[in-house]
């Protein structure tokens, strides 16, 4: 998948978090696939194993708010409980999870 993943610029880096590491990228608008592609790029460039959530949130103009995306946005938690498991979950959101064709996808490994 990573073939289709566009090139992107870190807009910004905020680690003031705890154990909580948010990366907003600026790419240019594209198919719901390619946003997947460039947000699971983008968290494998920005992987840093000492936080255990990272979010990659994918803007096409510097918003304003922390939490405002409007590309899609990622966010990998290190040390999910299930039980007596400890997993790892990846959750996907396509362009800025409100729109009707918006994609959510998660996964745990």
């Amino acid at each position: 998948m990573e073939v289709g993943a566009l090139d992107y610029t870190v807009v910004s880096e905020d680690t003031n978090y705890r154990s909580k590491k948010l990366v907003q990228i600026l790419y240019r608008r594209c198919a719901p696939w390619q946003q997947v592609a460039t947000l699971l790029k983008a968290f494998k460039d920005n992987d840093d194993k000492k936080f255990d959530t990272i979010v990659i949130q994918g803007v096409y103009n510097q918003e304003r708010t922390i939490y405002e995306y409007t590309n899609g946005q990622l966010i990998f938690d290190r040390n999910v409980r299930l039980g007596s498991q400890t997993l790892k979950r990846y959750q996907i959101e396509t362009d800025n999870g409100y729109a009707m064709d918006a994609v959510r996808i998660v996964v745990s490994e």
